[in-house]
């Protein structure tokens, strides 16, 4: 049996910085690198089409020259995660995997739900139906990740929801996926549920690694 592949999503956003930058456990470092936290705003749409700002915090393990700066914009890259007992988002990034965009902020609704996820899940859930204006048949996944979060040095497993919409497969292929089926999806970050707190994934291509 194939061995199964870390459970990790993978967040590429553009982010603006809305805090100084805090060290998380300045008395184990000096001057060398370290994890840094920045409050950011990552942009989704509503059910309406509308923008959402919604907050991300962002883990930087990075020098301290290498700081966000408040109110710039960069594109982050990194691993996402949820902490299911309060909900709040993050992500993880270095100095490889950040760049800064512009020391303006851009109007939110050129980045409404165009956040790009690449991650592979274990299904949850699954789900098949026809709710929707056009009555088409419209395919749902629920898949589970795992994530290191280090502010409270945990690591944590937590739930992303994939829409297929109208990229949903073919029924001959929807048998092949099940709950314990090992995924990777790629899709756009659009929407989070108020309730679950789970990131909502408009898939944009898809594919199974481990059957179950």
């Amino acid at each position: 049996m194939p061995s199964q592949p870390p459970l990790i999503a993978t967040l590429s956003a553009i982010l603006t910085a809305t805090s100084d930058s805090t060290m998380l456990h300045p008395r184990l470092v000096d001057g060398g690198v370290a994890w840094h936290k920045t409050d950011t705003q990552l942009v989704l749409k509503d059910e309406e089409g509308q923008h959402v700002i919604t907050p991300l915090k962002a883990y930087g393990y990075i020098l301290a020259n290498e700081l966000l700066t408040r109110g710039h914009t960069y594109h982050i890259h990194g691993p996402v995660g949820v902490d299911l007992e309060d909900g709040a988002a993050f992500v993880r990034h270095s100095v490889l995997t950040q760049s800064l965009v512009s020391v303006e902020p851009p109007q939110p609704a050129d980045l409404a739900g165009k956040a790009m996820l690449s991650s592979v899940g274990k299904v949850l859930r699954v789900t098949l139906d026809n709710a929707n204006k056009e009555a088409q048949w419209h395919f749902t996944v629920q898949a589970e990740h795992e994530v290191f979060e280090p502010e409270g040095g945990r690591s944590l497993r937590f739930p992303i929801t994939y829409r297929f919409g109208y990229f949903s497969p073919e029924l001959s292929d929807i048998r092949n996926i099940a709950v314990n089926t090992v995924m990777w999806f790629q899709g756009l970050v659009v929407s989070k549920d108020d309730q679950s707190k789970q990131l909502i994934i408009q898939v944009l291509h898809h594919g199974v690694v481990v059957a179950e």
